[in-house]
């Protein structure tokens, strides 16, 4: 059966006691209202490299363990892709560092992956989301690639070994995102087919203790995709292409990431949604910002006020989409659209070719969001926005998991 939760990203969390502070403010609720009362609910935990650090005390482990048996709160998926400071005043393009060129990074995923695999319900799986490499902003090249599909081997032969220790299967699972390494599935699938496959790769697997003889396979089982609907809908990406490339090609999907991008219409009045843009561009995370140009031209902002400008100069039937995860359960807010139509497609190819087990409701920008834009209390929010993705995915029970 598929697992539907939500990421605690949302959340502040920049360390244990933190995270569990707000599992008890927003999660346990959400879990009752969604799931009901008794059920067991599988969170999307995000784990800081602090947190990850305080979890490889066995002690400390043991009590976090307690505390989420206590409120029937059962590890899905860890979201590793911020190293900390998710919830700092400003973000930007810190959110990309330490990137998977620096030893931090492995450290770091290592940690919060022997985390997982004593933390998860027996003979788990477990997608662990990561930055997808690094940001393009601080190199890029062929060289970058094969450094970081190097790192990334020597984590898959250690969750290899974890799997034959633990019974917990831990797959890490690169988020293309717009600037990062890989963004398109075009660049997703050259890595999959390349550097991570290349000799390099093969060797620095071996090298950490990986069977020589089932490289291929242990790669392949250990390191995916993340897929976020959100992200290839700013790329202006087919969902349903994108999945089924991806699957074809034999990249795992560790889990897809239900969330919607913020977006123009052609169709509305021009000067109505510029002004209701300026509303979203805030100061804490980046919000990259692609526009379309009737002939098809992509014009890459990479954040939201270059985009707001290139938009109100842009030729009429201009469509403008920003990397701002907006409530998925909205079709509009106020004169501008969402990509809620892309992420319903993603969600009906990925439950027809079975394409991933773990699909995790990414709205981590409510304490962002506009007064006006959504209203309501979050965990009336949060629970929602389950709801609306329990009823895409065809269940008509919403106890997943």
């Amino acid at each position: 059966m598929a697992t539907l939760t939500y990421c605690t990203n949302v959340h502040p969390g920049a360390n244990l006691a933190e995270v569990e502070r707000s599992l008890d403010a927003f999660t346990v609720p959400v879990a009752r209202a969604f799931a009901g009362e008794g059920a067991t609910f599988p969170v999307g935990l995000y784990v800081s490299a602090a947190s990850a650090a305080e979890l490889a005390d066995d002690a400390r482990r043991d009590r976090f363990a307690a505390f989420l048996a206590a409120r029937r709160l059962a590890v899905a998926t860890f979201n590793c892709f911020p190293f900390g400071g998710f919830h700092a005043d400003e973000v930007k393009l810190a959110v990309y560092r330490p990137t998977w060129l620096d030893e931090a990074r492995v450290t770091f995923t290592l940690a919060a992956a022997r985390a997982a695999a004593r933390l998860a319900p027996e003979g788990a799986v477990v997608p662990i989301s990561t930055v997808a490499g690094s940001c393009k902003l601080f190199g890029e090249g062929e060289a970058v690639e094969r450094a970081i599909a190097t790192n990334l081997a020597r984590v898959a032969a250690a969750l290899a070994r974890l799997h034959d220790e633990s019974g917990r299967e831990i797959v890490l699972c690169l988020e293309p995102e717009p600037f990062t390494t890989l963004e398109t599935i075009d660049e997703t699938l050259r890595f999959f087919a390349g550097p991570m496959r290349g000799s390099e790769a093969r060797a620095a697997f071996v090298a950490t203790g990986g069977a020589r003889d089932r490289a291929e396979l242990l790669l392949a089982r250990h390191v995916g995709v993340c897929l976020d609907a959100c992200h290839q809908a700013v790329e202006f990406e087919p969902m349903e292409a994108a999945l089924v490339r991806l699957v074809d090609a034999g990249v795992r999907i560790g889990k897809l990431q239900l969330s919607s991008a913020l977006a123009t219409s052609p169709t509305r009045e021009r000067a109505a949604q510029v002004a209701a843009l300026r509303d979203f561009a805030e100061p804490r995370w980046l919000h990259q910002a692609f526009l379309r140009r009737p002939d098809g031209e992509i014009v890459r902002n990479l954040d939201l006020p270059e985009g707001i400008g290139q938009y109100a100069a842009a030729p009429d039937g201009s469509e403008l989409r920003i990397h701002y995860h907006v409530p998925i359960d909205r079709s509009e807010i106020g004169p501008l659209a969402t990509t809620q139509g892309q992420l319903h497609e993603a969600i009906a190819a990925a439950v027809t070719r079975g394409a991933t087990g773990c699909f995790e409701v990414e709205t981590y920008t409510f304490p962002a969001l506009p007064r006006d834009a959504e209203p309501r209390e979050l965990v009336a929010a949060l629970t929602a926005e389950l709801r609306h993705a329990a009823a895409r995915l065809g269940s008509g029970n919403p106890r997943n998991g």
